[in-house]
């Protein structure tokens, strides 16, 4: 395993291309191939620290956007220049952001908040409206689009009491069943192909649906919380339980340790092979999956 140091707590880990994004304590940093990091706000609130909790990136387009309080910190120039987007009183928290690469325009974005629901743009992040119809838990901690987003625009919410599902991009929110009563979901995946999805929740460890959410299996029992879940294209799973890195190779038969503690955040390498866990010490570390 190879180590980049950093600085600080991270929250989220994304990837574009050859870079890595870190929404941390102190800010946005980017962190280049040879571990070199910078943070991306620097030249526009230099000495102060603005904390993320979130981060998207539409690399084709320079777009890259940032969940702070209030609502969002947007760039359109690869992080040299930004703006801070606010969105309606009283400012929110944003906890997570989903972007559909594929959309057109500028981009299709969804925000999770800590207490106000979902926000959409549909113009790249300029502007934003609340899209909460049907969603009755405004605690929104992950958001998952379909693989096919494009075309079925299907879209989960993780909030503090359960999965909520929409079918029109965010507009109109139902909420699923779950095995437990007010499950807290803190993470949410797809599978490649849009046939499955993966929650992880609180205290009812890994679960598992390959019907929209109508029915779930528990694929890791644990009463610890599942905090984040990488799938990789060959199925190899990873789930973060609490502070701890997890894998499994046969579909959540059996699992086996990555990391046994330490963990912040993780995230599959696009370039396959590798997993990148953010750790509490302030450093970034790769791990064959």
């Amino acid at each position: 395993m190879t180590a980049i140091e950093l600085m600080e707590r991270t929250h989220a880990l994304l990837q574009a291309g050859e870079m890595i994004y870190a929404a941390r304590q102190t800010g946005l940093y980017q962190i280049g191939e040879a571990g070199e990091a910078q943070n991306l706000y620097q030249r526009w609130r230099p000495g102060e620290d603005l904390p993320t909790l979130a981060v998207a990136v539409d690399a084709s387009r320079d777009l890259l956007l940032a969940g702070i309080h209030g609502g969002v910190a947007r760039s359109t120039d690869g992080g040299r220049n930004w703006e801070a987007i606010a969105f309606r009183a009283p400012p929110p928290l944003v906890t997570c952001l989903a972007l559909a690469p594929d959309s057109a325009g500028l981009g299709y974005i969804l925000a999770g908040s800590f207490e106000d629901g979902v926000f959409r743009s549909t113009d790249g992040g300029k502007t934003w409206r609340a899209n909460n119809h049907g969603l009755f838990d405004h605690s929104v901690n992950c958001l998952a689009l379909s693989p096919g987003f494009a075309d079925d625009s299907i879209v989960y919410a993780g909030t503090s009491s359960g999965i909520y599902r929409s079918e029109n991009g965010g507009k109109l929110w139902r909420d699923k069943r779950m095995p437990a009563d007010d499950e807290t979901v803190l993470s949410l995946a797809t599978s490649p192909d849009g046939a499955a999805i993966y929650a992880g929740t609180e205290s009812h460890g890994l679960l598992h649906s390959t019907d929209s959410g109508e029915s779930w299996t528990r694929l890791l029992e644990t009463d610890s919380a599942v905090n984040a879940i990488a799938l990789a294209e060959d199925g190899t799973l990873v789930a973060q339980v609490d502070d701890a890195a997890r894998r499994s190779r046969d579909g959540g038969g059996t699992w086996s340790e990555i990391a046994a503690g330490g963990v912040d955040c993780l995230l599959l390498d696009e370039r396959g092979g590798q997993l990148i866990l953010a750790l509490s010490d302030g450093s970034l570390r790769r791990a064959a999956l």
